[in-house]
């Protein structure tokens, strides 16, 4: 689809589970099972942590279940020919995690060309791209971390193969617990208006459309 919304809190010392969003339609306890298939109001979402990569690996592979947005670079992004054909380490892994939360909590515009700068800039090598070459990675997946979906990866995962970069992905989303928001007119009457309205001008939250473009 092409009119997805990604509500992105800002504001770490909100508390979880406690402020709601309730003029998205349709509202997800009042809905029609059968006819509303995709509820929309709700909490907002967590805060966007990071589990650290570094660590937790030893010998170019993780230790434990690790979740959120420097272990997912980890998983997907290949160096390329630059870097010998490896994949991220630890360190790189966890620096352009930093980054993108940096341009989250600003609620500054997060597409494709701002990912790949904060790719390079967390010490990629050059040319290192979320998903050119071997990278297996996307803005959509990056958006969906930053909204709250769950993306995590076994304990015994690839981290800066030393051979070649894996084929394929060894995380993936816990999709029960991730609820995709939409462009409806509820939810611009939300953003002029309603709820979304007060929590952007508090800074509490940032909305991104699916090029990563932010509308607050």
């Amino acid at each position: 689809m092409a009119n997805e919304i990604y509500i992105v809190r800002r504001d770490s010392t909100l508390a979880t589970g406690v402020t709601q969003i309730t003029d998205l339609k349709p509202n997800t306890s009042r809905r029609s099972l059968t006819y509303d298939k995709v509820p929309q109001s709700g909490y907002v979402p967590a805060y966007p942590t990071s589990q650290a990569v570094t660590g937790n690996v030893a010998a170019n592979v993780t230790t434990k279940v690790l979740e959120g947005l420097a272990i997912y670079f980890a998983d997907v992004i290949d160096e390329g020919a630059a870097a010998g054909g490896n994949g991220l380490d630890a360190t790189q892994s966890d620096a352009i995690a930093a980054a993108v939360l940096a341009i989250s909590d600003a609620g500054t515009t997060l597409g494709t060309t701002e990912l790949n700068a904060a790719i390079i800039a967390g010490g990629a090598a050059a040319g290192t791209t979320i998903s050119g070459g071997g990278s297996l990675g996307s803005l959509t997946d990056v958006l969906k971390i930053l909204s709250g979906g769950k993306y995590s990866v076994p304990a015994g995962t690839q981290v800066n193969g030393a051979a070649a970069f894996k084929a394929s992905k060894a995380g993936s989303f816990d999709e029960g617990v991730y609820r995709q928001i939409y462009s409806t007119g509820a939810l611009t009457l939300s953003f002029n208006e309603g709820d979304l309205a007060t929590l952007v001008s508090q800074n509490k939250v940032a909305l991104y459309d699916q090029n990563g473009t932010a509308l607050s």
